[in-house]
């Protein structure tokens, strides 16, 4: 993704490091991501001037969270591949 190494799980994307922000980008429900934004604990992800609702940038100087939030990334993501 973005030619950068990620995490899947079952071919979904999970999370990656995004250097160009200095970031982890991880994938969560829409829901969760607003609640993290609002709680300060990380930033909109836009590319091409696109936003994703459901993936969310997580500054490094939040980094002692990064495992929990890639653990909740892959429980989202199996519960997504659970739906189809």
């Amino acid at each position: 993704m973005m030619k950068a190494p990620c995490l899947r799980y079952q071919g979904e994307f999970l999370g990656m490091f995004f250097a160009k922000e200095d970031a982890l980008i991880v994938k969560l429900s829409p829901e969760r991501v607003l609640e993290i934004i609002e709680k300060g604990l990380g930033r909109e992800f836009s590319f091409t001037k696109k936003r994703f609702k459901e993936w969310v940038l997580i500054p490094t100087e939040f980094e002692e969270l990064f495992e929990s939030y890639l653990m909740e990334a892959l429980d989202y993501a199996k519960l997504n591949g659970e739906k189809t």
